[in-house]
């Protein structure tokens, strides 16, 4: 579906550019080593020649390919594999592939994330330690390490899970310190923004067991009983990013994220920004929402910026028939 939908839906560039941004998640790339993380990304992009053959079309044509990391590929951050997938999408011109570790901003436009950060049990951070080096480590995050080997017994995943804890933990204070404010601070060039602004969003979600693991298990059991509830309103994540933006003067009008699995749009509340959750186009882990009733409607985000800088589009769903 995917090839087809870039094959009938992404014009070539012409004089207005054109971008396709995936919201993370787009691989499975998370926790290898650097070579095994390149060649997983090969095999991959084999596997589903047709849309490799689209993306690359994509990009030969002049539109920019944006890929944002998620839980699932934050390997594909690290300098050796973004460089693979440029390579392999756009071998004449790889600047039109880029792979943002954390956040896609547009000034006054939109800002994108995978949304994994604000999700304690997912959330990595010192994500942006792995877009500077190909051999620094990340920790687990506790739900990783409760997956990482479904062939354990419980209780040795569950010490896999409270080791996580721990980590991340540690990792929530050396977000705090000198060596990880200089990270911060090249980002906020790369991303537009000012180094205090940066620094307020990458602590703006923070990982504490004591209240993660009972949220955690509260969830769980009201997944089992029936009882799970999907609101209709923006994450509070996404509220706390928008204000923080304006605060500092760089308020934008679409705030894009992935994550849950729901396609969404809704209003930010106290804010002018619009949110939009892109979903899932995974048949068996779609959210709540009319693409799950409708297995061939997906999910996805337009957002076109006018001439005077005005902003329109929005939740769209697309169908292979035409509809």
């Amino acid at each position: 579906m995917l090839a087809e939908f870039l094959r009938r839906e992404v014009p070539e560039a012409s004089d207005r550019q054109q971008h396709v941004a995936f919201v993370g998640d787009t691989f499975e790339l998370a926790g290898l080593a650097e070579h095994e993380s390149q060649s997983r990304l090969k095999s991959i992009l084999a596997r589903h020649p047709a849309t490799f053959q689209e993306l690359e079309a994509s990009a030969a044509r002049g539109v920019q390919l944006h890929f944002i990391c998620g839980n699932h590929d934050a390997d594909l951050a690290r300098p050796s594999v973004a460089a693979r997938l440029s390579a392999l999408l756009s071998p004449l011109e790889p600047t039109r592939v880029r792979v943002h570790p954390w956040i896609l901003h547009v000034p006054h436009v939109l800002v994108a994330e995978h949304g994994h950060q604000h999700h304690a049990l997912h959330r990595t951070p010192e994500v942006l330690r792995a877009a500077v080096s190909d051999t620094d480590e990340l920790h687990i995050p506790p739900l990783a390490a409760w997956h990482a080997d479904p062939s354990r017994s419980r209780l040795r995943r569950a010490g896999a899970v409270a080791r996580a804890c721990l980590g991340s933990e540690r990792a929530e204070r050396r977000v705090r310190q000198p060596a990880y404010d200089e990270l911060l601070q090249t980002e906020s060039l790369r991303l537009a923004l000012d180094g205090d602004t940066v620094r307020e969003l990458a602590r703006l979600s923070r990982f504490r067991t004591v209240s993660a693991l009972p949220a955690t298990a509260i969830r769980m059991a009201r997944r089992a009983t029936g009882r799970a509830v999907s609101g209709e309103e923006a994450p509070a994540a996404a509220g706390s990013i928008t204000r923080t933006l304006e605060a500092h003067g760089f308020g934008v009008a679409w705030y894009v994220s992935g994550h849950t699995h729901r396609a969404l749009e809704s209003t930010v509340t106290a804010s002018t920004t619009r949110y939009v959750n892109t979903g899932t186009w995974c048949s068996d882990v779609r959210g709540h929402g009319p693409d799950q009733s409708d297995r061939r409607a997906f999910p996805y985000a337009v957002i076109t910026v006018n001439p005077d800088g005005a902003t329109s589009g929005g939740l769209r769903y697309w169908r292979p028939d035409g509809g």
